[in-house]
């Protein structure tokens, strides 16, 4: 295994950078919202959960600019059998 190589990108159709800085800026009222939640301390684990989902979406939309929508799954399975076969949700 070489780690010096630099691995292939794929590389997505060239944006605006001005777009693409917009769609990014769009983002930083929700985040200040998680940190402004999160200073002021959890104090159950419903709490915490509520958080993790506004982290999460916001992951996913800071995401979407770079990858974009198409393909996603709507609810992942929960567990996965070894050999593929099973899934739960």
């Amino acid at each position: 295994m070489h780690h010096d190589r630099p691995r292939p990108v794929a590389m997505r159709p060239a944006q605006p950078s001005s777009n693409l800085a917009d769609q990014l800026e769009r983002i930083t009222p929700r985040f200040d919202e998680l940190t402004q939640r999160a200073r002021l301390g959890i104090d159950s684990a419903d709490q915490y959960n509520e958080l993790e989902e506004l982290a999460q979406g916001i992951a996913r939309d800071l995401l979407e600019p770079f990858r974009g929508t198409a393909g996603r799954t709507a609810r992942p399975p929960l567990y996965l059998s070894a050999d593929g076969t099973k899934a739960g949700w």
